[in-house]
C-alpha cells in the first residue's frame, strides 16, 4: 500500500515539474515576448488603418442604401397618388 502511494506521489511530482517547465517555456519564449514595442505599435497601426478602411467602405454602402430607400419611398408615394 505504501509503495503505491509513493508511486502516485512520484508521478504527481514529475507531472508538476513538467507543467512548471512547460509553463515557464511558454511564458519566456511566447510570441509577444519576442516583439519589440515598435513592432507591436506598427501592428496596431496597420490594424487601425484596416479598420478605418472597412469603416469607410461600410459608410459608403450605408449612404447608397439610404439613397435607394429615398428613391423607393418617392416612387411608392408617387404610385399611391
Amino acid at each position: 500500500m505504501s509503495s503505491l502511494l509513493i508511486q502516485i506521489f512520484g508521478f504527481m511530482l514529475v507531472t508538476f515539474l513538467l507543467g512548471l517547465l512547460l509553463g515557464w517555456l511558454v511564458w519566456r519564449y511566447g510570441s509577444s515576448a519576442n516583439q519589440s514595442p515598435e513592432t507591436e505599435i506598427e501592428f496596431w497601426r496597420s490594424n487601425l488603418e484596416q479598420c478605418r478602411f472597412k469603416l469607410s467602405n461600410e459608410q459608403n454602402k450605408v449612404e447608397v442604401l439610404r439613397e435607394e430607400k429615398a428613391n423607393l419611398k418617392r416612387r411608392l408615394e408617387a404610385f399611391g397618388k
